[in-house]
């Protein structure tokens, strides 16, 4: 598991209710990360089933970040509402 999203559990959740988005399904994403910054992707497990390694195309769903003044900051991609909205299958 990530430990950042481990760390920044409580903010995930708090801005998946706040944006109508699903946490259980950030929590079920593929994740990539660095030491201040984590990408939540969508792998579809029809497509490919070992995501990088098999080049299977993982869209970036969420980035998350903490800027220079230590807060979390979160920016939506195109694929945000699709994959982990509320309503989406």
């Amino acid at each position: 598991m990530c430990k950042l999203f481990d760390e920044w559990k409580n903010e995930i959740e708090e801005y998946c209710k706040a944006n109508t988005l699903s946490f259980e399904k950030a929590l079920k994403a593929a994740k990539s990360w660095g030491k201040s910054d984590i990408a939540l992707q969508y792998v579809d497990k029809e497509k490919g089933k070992e995501g990088l390694l098999d080049e299977t195309p993982a869209p970036v769903v969420l980035w998350i970040r903490k800027n220079k003044d230590g807060n979390i900051v979160f920016e939506q991609t195109e694929y945000t509402k699709k994959y982990l909205g509320i309503s989406s299958q």
